[in-house]
Order: structure tokens, then sequence, then C-alpha cells
């Protein structure tokens, strides 16, 4: 009975999101494509879904204890990690009346068995459209992601959630700050400390099955209170939040026992754009957009963290060099807790790679990017996995097993995850981050 009243519910919230569609974006039964991009509605991909899961679960199985004690294994920190949905109406395996993609994830995240402590997405929830119909695409993001969601769940926005689609007056499309963050405090499933009502960046603290705590901070890459910026190519964050991050949410009621993972959409990396400079032959997953404040911020910041050290900079505006740039000043020589990497997207591909912070006696500071859901977004630049929809590789998404006690995370996937030229790609990687 649960099952049936389950799938009235969302075939009642598909009709109320397909009634409200503006012109434009209704079903065309004159468009060979209108029934492809509906065919999630009717859940063809189930089948793949239980294979995926197979594959991923036994994976998951083999890294989600510490069992150097045969007798009393340690259970990890366990994490599921999507990021780059882009619900859209042109999307097959995210549409938003029914975005197959994001609900495996959320399916896969809550068996029982698996004991998943914490879920998160790293943003670019949606596809940029017109106004009416992002609203609706963000809407079924929040939606879709806490629906039957039992396990603490965490998102920041990317790029594409302001909505600008224009290189100039973006304003009539825009998905300003203060909305965005009502629908980050209106969807929720567990605590998050926010510094106050309009704002999208926050703290949430997950119990660790190692003890302590781990501390997820989302970093709000989208921090202007109007649309000066043009947040699909440019980061911005405030004074305001770089004071919040220092002072509040590397503090703020932190201890030994707690671990710190930070959550931002766009990579940490020098930007070149175009991806590729021919001059140094530097390669940058942030390779169509850049930072109006230094890309080194905030790895600056969590350098002096882990350091137990002062840091005072000023990162000047390089878009308006006039104005008066970001304080960074902070003592951390009494702070708490421990670093483990940052969680990221954009590139819509995987990567694993070192933040450059300048420690010469740490090792490096970890950023991990994960693949975007849908084949309908498949990355151009960096995306070397082949994808197809209706098939196991539909889908991609990343799983941790985090322990708190090695000092070590193990990453594995679902879904899609094989380089087309790399066929003994390792279905799980370690690495230490400490």
């Amino acid at each position: 009975m649960n099952h049936v009243l389950k799938h009235i519910k969302a075939y009642a919230f598909c009709l109320f999101f397909l009634a409200g569609l503006p012109v434009g974006c209704e079903k065309d039964n004159h468009n060979p494509d209108a029934e492809i991009l509906l065919r999630s509605l009717r859940n063809d991909s189930s089948p793949y879904y239980e294979l995926n899961n197979s594959y991923a679960t036994r994976r998951l199985a083999s890294i989600m204890y510490n069992r150097a004690d045969t007798l009393h294994p340690v259970e990890r920190f366990k994490l599921v990690h999507i990021s780059d949905p882009h619900l859209s109406a042109w999307s097959i395996g995210n549409h938003y009346a029914h975005p197959n993609n994001l609900i495996e994830s959320v399916t896969f995240a809550n068996q029982r068995e698996l004991r998943i402590n914490a879920m998160v997405e790293t943003g670019d929830h949606i596809g940029s459209t017109n106004l009416a119909a992002a609203r609706l695409s963000m809407s079924a993001f929040f939606h879709f992601l806490y629906q039957d969601n039992n396990v603490p769940t965490f998102s920041c926005y990317g790029n594409h959630d302001s909505n600008i689609t224009s290189e100039t007056k973006w304003e009539s499309d825009h998905l300003f700050s203060s909305e965005l963050a009502l629908a980050v405090r209106g969807h929720t499933n567990h605590t998050l400390h926010t510094p106050e009502d309009n704002k999208s960046y926050y703290y949430a603290d997950v119990p660790n099955p190692q003890g302590g705590v781990v501390r997820f901070i989302a970093l709000d890459m989208l921090d202007q209170p109007g649309a000066e910026y043009n947040t699909l190519h440019y980061v911005i964050f405030s004074q305001e939040q770089i004071d919040w991050l220092g002072n509040v949410a590397l503090r703020e009621g932190m201890t030994e026992g707690h671990s710190v993972i930070i959550l931002t959409h766009f990579p940490l990396q020098r930007s070149i754009w175009g991806g590729m400079s021919k001059a140094t032959g530097l390669s940058s997953y942030l390779c169509d957009g850049d930072y109006v404040h230094s890309w080194g911020m905030i790895p600056h910041i969590i350098e002096a963290f882990r350091t137990r050290s002062p840091i005072n900079k000023t990162y000047p505006n390089k878009l308006h060099p006039e104005r008066e740039g970001i304080r960074a000043a902070f003592d951390f020589s009494n702070a708490s807790g421990e670093f483990i990497c940052y969680l990221g997207g954009h590139a819509h591909s995987f990567a694993l790679f070192d933040v450059d912070a300048g420690s010469s006696f740490l090792p490096p500071q970890k950023m991990i990017l994960c693949t975007n859901q849908a084949p309908s977004e498949i990355g151009i630049l960096y995306n070397r996995v082949q994808r197809a929809e209706n098939s196991i590789t539909s889908n991609s998404f990343h799983i941790y097993a985090i322990d708190t006690n090695e000092k070590k995370v193990y990453l594995t996937f679902f879904g899609a995850y094989i380089p087309s030229d790399e066929p003994d790609f390792p279905e799980i990687i370690e690495f230490p981050y400490l």
C-alpha cells in the first residue's frame, strides 16, 4: 500500500508541474523527442538501477569497515556525493517532472543496510532557462532531493543556479540570492547553522560512527545581493561570508573530534580559459570561469586552519581594482578539528587533485570533483567516460568511506566511471588527507 501511495503522490506532483509549464515548455505532440523526454515517468531505467546498485553495493561493502581488527571491525563514515544534476525540460535522465537519476541517488543512499551517514550535492541543480521554468526546476530539485530521504543531506549552489543566461541584461531571468536562500532553508532534513535567513551558506554537523563529528561547510559562490556580477562565469564571495567562514564555521562548537568537509561548486584552481594554456601547458578544471577575488582565498584560510597559524591577507577585486578588497584576518593558533577535503563539480568529470595552498610541511589539500548525473550534460573538455541514456551509464555519482582514524578517504562509484581510454581504471581509489 505504501508503495502505491508513493507512486500516486509522485504522479500527482508531476501533473502539478506539467500543468504549470510556461508556453514553449509544454509537451509538444509534434516533437518526436517529447515522448523520450518524459520516458522517465515510466521508470524505464529501473533494471539499470538494479544492476548499478548491485555493483556499487558490493564496492561499498569492501570499504565501509576498517577491518584491521577482524574481531571488531570499525565502521567508517559513508557519504554519497552527486553533482550537476541540471534538472531541465530537455534532460532525459533528469527531466524536472520526474528526475530519474536524482531519484536513484536518493534511493541508493537510503538503503538501510548501507548505513550511509550523509549525502551531498555540489551545485548546478538546474539547467539555465527562462525564469518560470528555472523556478519549476529548482523547486523540483529540492522536492525530489528530500522526498523519502532520511539521510542528512546538504547542497551548495553552482554557477547555473542563478539562472544567468546571457552576457548582458540578465536581470529578467535571474534567481536572486534571497530567493535561493529561501529554497535552502525551506527544504532540509537536518539542522543547518546559517548566519541569517537571507544567506545560502551554512554549516551542519553529522555524528561520525568512529566517534566525533563530521562538519559540512557549504559555501555560496553566488553571494551578491543583486546581479552585478555574471555568476555564470564568476565566483563572488562577500566579506560577510569570509568573516563567517573564519570566525564561525571553523570555530563555533569545534572540538578535536571534528572533521571538516567543504562543499563548493567551482574547482579551487587558477583559471585558464579554454581549459589548456599552450604557453605553460597547465590544465585547469576551472576552464570557463574565474574568481572575482583570488581562487586561493579559501585555500589560504583553510591552510591557516590546518597549520594552526594566523592569516592576514587582502584579496583585491580583479574586476574592480579601485574597490576595497576582501580581508581574511584570522588567528587559528587555538583552533580545533581537522580538514578532510573539498567536494565540488562543474567540470562534468571525475577529478581528484591537490589544491596548491603553499604549505611546505603538510600534505596538500585535496579536492574531489564529481561527474554530472545525466548524459545530456556530458562534459566536453575533460570527460572521457562514454555515457548513454537507458543504459548502465545513464547515471553516475560517487560514494566515499572516510576513515578518521587512518586519516584516509576511500572512493568508489555508482554507474558510469571507466574512461574510454583507460579500461583498467580502478573501481576503488584511496588517498590520505593528513
